[in-house]
């Protein structure tokens, strides 16, 4: 006879006691059958031996369409030299683990593929299949609410009544329970427990053990003692071993994501078991950041000062905010607008100019979790008394984080780049994003004033001065990203209907006007231009180094390309400003309040400051200022040529177009450079 390994489809569920309810939603939808087997013996109990070889061997994870979709080749699974590997095939309480060998032949192999295989057309990979018990009764799922940042999963209940929507949404959280559920703090019946792996090096070991454990002071506050702990992974323990959650250290071939998860129980939300996993080439990409910002003369000495000891203090709040994915919580964008108040926001190191005009690092990275991984932990893992009222308890828990100015704002409100709330933001600061705008500006320009060798260590090659100065040339990305939002930018909760929260305003007028002020000095020539010393400091490389992707792209190879260089950042800022979405707002705002900056007036702006008189500039910049007018132009004629933006959009481009192409007509270029740029200039607008 075969077996099927079936997934049930609990995507649509009846959440009732009603079996036949029930199997009118369950025979509504399809399932999955994910495998078939052969059943080799049956004993007299019923119990059946099974040949999971077919199981095992097999491309589960999609690594081909992977592989394929990312442009790395094609390949497939090459069966006669893939195996089960019966020694990492284990067995335990909770879970069984099944490992296989496989290699994926093929052709053609991407770049990736060539950097990280001996021989890339035989891609031979681990690839392993968890088989877990799930959990007993006795877990009670919370519902999710979006003011609050969990993460979720959800389904639709058929079984919803009429006044209900049929949309429901549970958070991911571990089961955790107090020894006394009435007192107000109690110790819990099974603390929740991470484990570092023991193949992390020191120092890194510790500040991960460090940064990890500062969860416990959020549990602590939420009337857990001992709740959270983080220990060494003991001596034989297997991180695949499910009793286990595990912060594994991992090494690539690149810098790359971390992430925080686990296996989370599909019909509960429950989290079963957490596993994080950090790449060790990020602590030495930060120490390369700190490097080029501070020099590197302290590296390795210890102090405030000291890239290393900075690199570490990231690494400890990335612990801790890997693992705060996999005790349940999300991304909280907006945390770093109300005082650096989560280790679940992407901290951009604070630093700041101090009176002598050094960079000050003492406050470059916060200690602890903040106010609001109090409040989230809280909400997400509060254990009312018995016969205490839940939804009301967990109302006071927002109540209090409204009242003092928190609030969630994740994924879908900050990533995208037509996100328009500056305030939720990646990598950026400060309440206002504008205003720290112009200190990261100051900061970035001491730094390139100041670099050279003093960046590199005693005994580097200079040939890797370029990817060391890339850190701060290009410092300032993510906070030109944060302060461009305010144009058409909007400010909104996620509120509930009910809660007192304000809707959706547009951003001030003036503040929106001061953003791209702003926006403009970071390409304005001087802020572009690399100072003689710098330029001169930076080797080609050796034959056998290459260029790696911290290098900028190069049209001068081997010198290094200045120009192309202020294009990139350049376009940056052009990108930003010029996103079709944005645009649009821009569009609307204005149609509703015509105090408030029309598409018009921005384009306007930019292109009287961008194609300003050169002859005020130093003739060094006068190129540079060529470059910048030429990216803007490529910037608004790819928008005026973007099928999908808006059409009142595209219109109003092509006309600022067909203005600056009679501006250049009326040109009198003062040297031989303006006019070449302005001819070619001139035939691409035509």
């Amino acid at each position: 006879g075969r077996i099927l390994l079936e997934a049930k489809n609990l995507r649509y569920r009846a959440l009732t006691d009603d079996a036949a309810e029930a199997a009118a939603v369950r025979e509504s939808f399809a399932t999955s059958v994910l495998w078939a087997g052969e059943i080799v013996a049956e004993g007299d109990d019923g119990r059946l031996a099974v040949d999971w070889t077919s199981l095992i061997v097999r491309d589960a994870q999609g690594v081909a369409t992977t592989l394929s979709e990312s442009g790395q080749g094609g390949f497939s699974l090459d069966r006669e030299r893939s195996a089960v590997d019966l020694d990492q095939c284990l067995a335990f309480p909770e879970n069984v683990e099944l490992e296989a060998v496989l290699t994926f032949s093929g052709s053609k192999p991407g770049g990736e593929v060539r950097s990280t295989a001996p021989v890339p057309e035989a891609v031979t990979l681990v690839a392993h299949q968890s088989l877990l018990r799930l959990p007993e009764p006795g877990y009670a799922p919370r519902a999710y609410d979006p003011r609050m940042g969990s993460i979720a999963i959800s389904f639709a209940d058929y079984a919803a009544s009429l006044a209900e929507p049929v949309e429901r949404r549970w958070i991911v959280r571990h089961r955790l329970r107090k020894v006394d559920p009435s007192a107000e703090r109690s110790r819990a019946v099974e603390p929740i427990v991470y484990y570092v792996d023991r193949g992390t090096p020191e120092p890194v070991r510790s500040a991960l053990v460090e940064g990890a454990s500062w969860w416990a002071r959020a549990f602590d506050a939420a009337g857990f003692e001992d709740g959270f702990r983080v220990e060494l992974l003991p001596e034989g323990a297997h991180p695949l071993d499910a009793r286990y959650n595990v912060i594994q250290w991992v090494h690539r071939s690149t810098r790359g994501w971390s992430y925080g998860g686990g296996v989370v129980d599909p019909r509960t939300g429950e989290r079963i078991k957490g596993h994080v996993t950090l790449g060790s080439l990020r602590v030495r990409q930060d120490r390369r950041i700190f490097e080029g910002l501070l020099g590197a003369r302290q590296t390795g000495l210890g102090g405030p000062t000291d890239p290393v000891e900075l690199a570490l203090a990231r690494v400890r709040q990335l612990a801790a905010h890997e693992v705060g994915h996999a005790l349940g919580f999300a991304h909280n964008f907006a945390a770093s607008s109300f005082g650096r108040a989560s280790v679940m926001d992407y901290p951009a190191p604070l630093l700041e100019l101090a009176a002598d005009g050094s960079i000050d690092a003492s406050r470059a990275y916060a200690v602890g979790v903040g106010k609001w991984d109090l409040a989230a932990t809280k909400w997400a893992y509060l254990e009312t008394p018995p016969g205490g009222d839940e939804g009301a308890a967990l109302d006071a828990v927002v109540a209090t984080a409204l009242r003092d100015g928190m609030f969630f704002l994740g994924e879908g409100d900050a990533r995208d780049p037509a996100s328009a709330i500056p305030r939720a933001s990646l990598w950026d600061n400060g309440t206002d994003p504008v205003s720290t705008l112009e200190t990261v500006l100051a900061v970035r320009q001491r730094a390139l004033g100041r670099f050279g060798e003093r960046n590199l260590v005693a005994g580097e090659p200079r040939a890797d001065l370029e990817e060391v100065l890339a850190t701060v040339y290009l410092y300032h990305r993510f906070q030109l990203v944060a302060a461009a939002k305010a144009l058409g930018g909007i400010d909104y909760r996620h509120a509930l209907a009910g809660d007192g929260q304000r809707g959706i305003e547009p951003i001030a007028a003036d503040r929106q006007r001061r953003a791209l002020g702003l926006l403009l000095q970071a390409v304005a020539p001087e802020a572009l231009d690399l100072p003689e010393s710098v330029l001169r400091g930076l080797a080609p490389k050796p034959a056998e180094w290459g260029t790696s992707r911290e290098s900028f792209a190069s049209r001068t190879r081997p010198a290094f390309d200045a120009l192309g260089a202020a294009a990139t950042a350049a376009d940056l800022v052009f990108d930003a400003l010029f996103e079709p979405a944005r645009a649009a707002r821009l569009v609307d705002q204005h149609r509703r309040d015509a105090q408030l900056p029309a598409l018009e007036e921005v384009i306007a702006t930019v292109v009287e400051r961008v194609f300003a008189d050169p002859e005020s500039l130093p003739e060094r910049q006068r190129e540079i200022a060529r470059v910048v007018q030429r990216t803007l132009a490529d910037r608004l004629m790819a928008l005026a040529a973007d099928r999908d933006a808006a059409p009142w959009v595209r219109s109003r481009v092509d006309t600022a177009l067909a203005d600056l192409l009679s501006s250049l007509d009326k040109l009198e270029p003062i040297d031989a450079g303006e006019r070449a740029h302005a001819t070619a200039l001139a035939a691409d607008l035509g």
